[in-house]
């Protein structure tokens, strides 16, 4: 069976990303102590397991404070002694560390070590946090230099005097008293590791302490650390050399490399972390590139202004930026190592290429670069991915890729970002970035699945601006991108367009199509009379070649075609002379998101709107309808666009029922636009009561039978029009003067249903009624009145204060024989007199009066 050879192809993974002089882009480091000054020290101490970022988050938080128990933790792993602490967790040397504690243990053998003691009354307080002076005399005590410090004054000072004095503190900050921090302890910790110890060296009567050559990381923890040149990365070399597969070259010593990373630190100097394992073999736990001994740069293949390449001068002149007048200039080293895509390459290879990066590497901070980085990339574009045959089809027709794992000479691996994935888990359109040795012995793949989706607005010599950002094109996409191409870019691990889909819809510019025509002049004209998302009806003229569901090109007559009937929702858009040049018509996707197509996913009758959840259920599945959500109210059998609305969220009731179309559905199931053709149930709780007036029969243009509605709402008289007949009924009588209710509209204002908030009819009876979580009524007696607000009393129930401020207030008096119902003011609320006998009705809405009416 193949073994995998992960060292050869991660080494090409250096040249891709060759970007820093001074840390491993991929090394074990939380993101959010990278590239600050505990960098090193937090990925020393994590690979040597002393202290390590959160468990679930990864993170250091390295501008934390940080716990007693937790640098007690730090000090025993420092020593070497984890296993002993964890089997000493039981019993407890302190009252307020519980036996179950997580760092009891810990706690037992810093305080057997005398690295720890207890404060004035014998309690540990673990969980406190931990002071400059206190973390420092920790160190110091585990160092061996406790009598030094006795000797300066003990704690704090003489304690603080010694840490500075051996290179403790350094690069640590903090006062005194003041509470350390995670970085400072980790600083303090990895400056421990190599300072040499203090032992004492007599006894009896003669006791004595010395620095001896010994050091924690050394003694303790049996570690070896030494600093050098990596020359050679198993077959992968700048010297010559041939190692095994799993083996690494420092400093002219070689040694196997285990579970270390070692991605990028070919040719570095660096600082490398050895430790014997079981079997007695050296084994690297990590390299790290050492900081001001090395320089690297890497420009990219576009960048390149120049290659000299001669016996006696080697020169790479780049342009640092597109604002630069003039190029920068590097000088490399005339017997400088190549490599090229991996391997040892020649002099050759030193040449300028048309996609990839070429790195250069600096270790004798002398100016002059002594390691060149040739990265001369391929983009493959997946089309398909034959499992059985190892198989990657691109998509524009080179050479298909073969990846056996069972073919012994080969050595490929694919990373996405940082992480490594199998042939498997590639996609249709992913961009892989291919890097191949010349042999075709070694492939490196990076995959990307970026994209971009929008509109190419402009071009200029070097960049496509999609929807105003710039572009390159990579080598590998050779057909033409031209003005107001839209679709999906897809882009390579440069950030350049490797693969274009202009078959995705890609335009939220909803509009309802209520009409299309071909004009019969000699130019042929195509018009499209839309209803927009904004809520105007337009006539638009279409482009001379218009694009329609991703195809080019189309006249007249042939994008009429292609977008068929009227009376249905699409995307469009225009160009600069406001002609539409796009359209796309929906693709049905029975249920299933597609976020790449304008779709129509849902096609449901009597769906139910849920108000808890804002989510409208249908037979297919549950919606979640947003503030976002763009609703297009379109009465069915309408074509009079006049009585067509835009709608939001707000539009739906709590338990109505809806013919729906749902469009763009997302991943996480909010619909992007809807339309509404039909709709049944209550009217809207937070719409305004009408106090009815009266009624009167009607026709409709359509010689259809409606009523007509006067009523008062809002402080006045208005007037409204049923969209049939029997509309304005409570239960099979009609309405009557007094009645107070509230409607449901549709588009076109029409009245479709109304709720009965108050029938005349029971004028003499109080009641209280919850209409629902958020509406309630009340109709009782005025109790008290008071400046601004009354006492309201429902037979004998709760009294009820309301404020009448900004209230409207109505007034209906059933006693006359005609101008019954009045617009009035809080001084008609008078406390009840059975002898004038009138109640007051109150609608509460949210906790807020809406409307009051006084009924005599």
């Amino acid at each position: 069976m193949f073994k995998f050879k992960r060292l050869i192809s991660t080494l090409m993974a250096v040249t891709m990303s060759f970007t820093i002089a001074t840390t491993s882009v991929f090394a074990s480091v939380a993101s959010d102590v990278a590239d600050t000054k505990f960098e090193e020290a937090a990925e020393v101490l994590g690979i040597l397991d002393i202290m390590v970022g959160d468990a679930e988050s990864g993170a250091f938080r390295p501008d934390d404070s940080i716990r007693r128990s937790e640098v007690a933790k730090v000090a025993v792993a420092l020593l070497g002694l984890t296993d002993v602490a964890e089997s000493n967790s039981g019993a407890t040397k302190y009252p307020d560390v519980v036996s179950n504690h997580w760092a009891n243990g810990f706690i037992n053998i810093a305080t057997g070590q005398g690295l720890v003691e207890g404060d004035d009354v014998g309690t540990f307080r673990p969980d406190d946090s931990i002071s400059y002076a206190e973390a420092v005399t920790i160190m110091v005590r585990a160092l061996g230099y406790e009598p030094a410090a006795d000797a300066k004054g003990g704690f704090p000072t003489g304690y603080l005097v010694i840490g500075n004095d051996i290179g403790l503190t350094k690069g640590v900050s903090g006062s005194s008293e003041s509470a350390i921090t995670r970085g400072n302890v980790a600083q303090l910790a990895f400056n421990a590791l190599t300072i040499k110890m203090m032992e004492q060296v007599g006894f009896g009567n003669d006791i004595n302490y010395e620095v001896v050559d010994k050091t924690i990381l050394e003694t303790k923890l049996d570690v070896e650390k030494i600093e050098g040149q990596v020359t050679a990365v198993g077959t992968s070399s700048i010297d010559g050399s041939a190692l095994k597969d799993g083996q690494i070259k420092i400093a002219g010593t070689v040694y196997d490399i285990a579970e270390a990373d070692v991605r990028q630190v070919l040719g570095f100097n660096v600082s490398a972390y050895i430790k014997e394992n079981n079997a007695g073999e050296k084994e690297l736990l990590l390299a790290r590139p050492i900081d001001g001994k090395n320089s690297a740069v890497t420009v990219k293949a576009e960048d390149i202004h120049e290659i000299v390449n001669t016996e006696s001068t080697k020169t790479l002149s780049y342009w640092k930026d597109e604002t630069a007048k003039t190029p920068t200039k590097l000088n490399i080293k005339v017997d400088a190592n190549v490599m090229y895509n991996g391997k040892t390459g020649a002099f050759t290879d030193f040449k300028k290429i048309t996609d990839g990066s070429i790195s250069v590497l600096d270790t004798g901070n002398d100016g002059i670069y002594d390691v060149v980085f040739v990265n001369e990339t391929v983009n493959y574009v997946v089309e398909e991915v034959i499992l059985s045959s190892h198989k990657i089809v691109d998509k524009y027709g080179l050479k298909t890729l073969v990846l056996d794992p069972e073919n012994e000479n080969l050595s490929f691996s694919i990373y996405k970002g940082s992480e490594k994935i199998d042939i498997s888990d590639l996609n249709e359109w992913d961009v892989i970035t291919v890097t191949q040795s010349k042999d075709g012995e070694v492939i490196y793949l990076e995959v990307t699945n970026d994209k971009v989706t929008g509109k190419v607005t402009e071009i200029d010599d070097k960049h496509f601006y999609i929807d105003g950002e710039p572009y390159k094109k990579a080598g590998n996409y050779t057909q033409k991108i031209e003005l107001h191409d839209e679709g999906t870019f897809y882009l390579d691990i440069f950030g350049k367009i490797a693969a274009v889909d202009s078959t995705t819809a890609i335009s939220s510019n909803y509009a309802y199509l209520v009409d299309l025509g071909v004009s019969t002049d000699m130019d042929k004209t195509l018009n499209l009379k839309l209803f927009t998302m904004e809520g105007e009806t337009k006539v638009f003229e279409a482009a001379n070649k218009v694009t329609v569901n991703g195809v080019s090109g189309l006249d007249a007559t042939a994008a009429h075609t292609a977008m068929g009937s009227k009376g249905k929702l699409i995307t469009f858009e225009t160009n600069a002379d406001g002609k539409v040049y796009r359209v796309d018509t929906a693709t049905s996707t029975s249920g299933a998101v597609n976020e790449d197509k304008f779709s129509l996913n849902i096609d449901a009758k009597d769906a139910v709107y849920k108000a808890a959840s804002g989510k409208l259920v249908t037979s297919i599945g549950s919606v979640n309808i947003t503030k976002d959500t763009v609703v297009f109210d379109i009465p069915a059998g309408v074509t009079d666009s006049d009585k067509y609305a835009i709608r939001n969220g707000s539009f739906f009731q709590d338990e109505d029922k809806y013919d729906v179309r749902v469009f763009d559905m997302q991943e996480d199931m909010t619909a992007k636009a809807i339309i509404v053709t039909n709709s049944t149930g209550n009217a809207n709780e937070e719409s305004s009561i009408l106090v009815v007036d009266r009624i009167t029969q009607l026709k409709n243009e359509d010689g259809m039978a409606i009523e007509k509605l006067y009523a008062y709402q809002g402080g006045e008289l208005v007037t409204y029009v049923t969209a049939e007949s029997k509309v304005l009924v409570k239960g099979s009588a009609s309405l009557e003067q007094g009645d107070i209710i509230q409607v449901k509209t549709n588009a076109a204002g029409e009245i479709t249903a109304i709720t009965v908030l108050f029938d005349i009819d029971t004028k003499g009876t109080e009641a209280e009624n919850k209409v629902s979580d958020d509406m309630v009524t009340y109709y009782g007696k005025v109790v008290k009145k008071f400046t601004g607000s009354f006492n309201l009393q429902v037979d004998t129930g709760a009294i009820h204060n309301f404020s009448t401020e900004g209230v409207d207030i109505y007034s209906v008096d059933t006693t006359k024989t005609s101008g019954q119902i009045t617009v009035t003011d809080a001084g008609d609320i008078q406390k009840y007199d059975s002898d004038d006998g009138s109640l007051v009705f109150v609608r509460v809405y949210k906790d807020v009066v809406k409307e009051i009416v006084v009924i005599k």
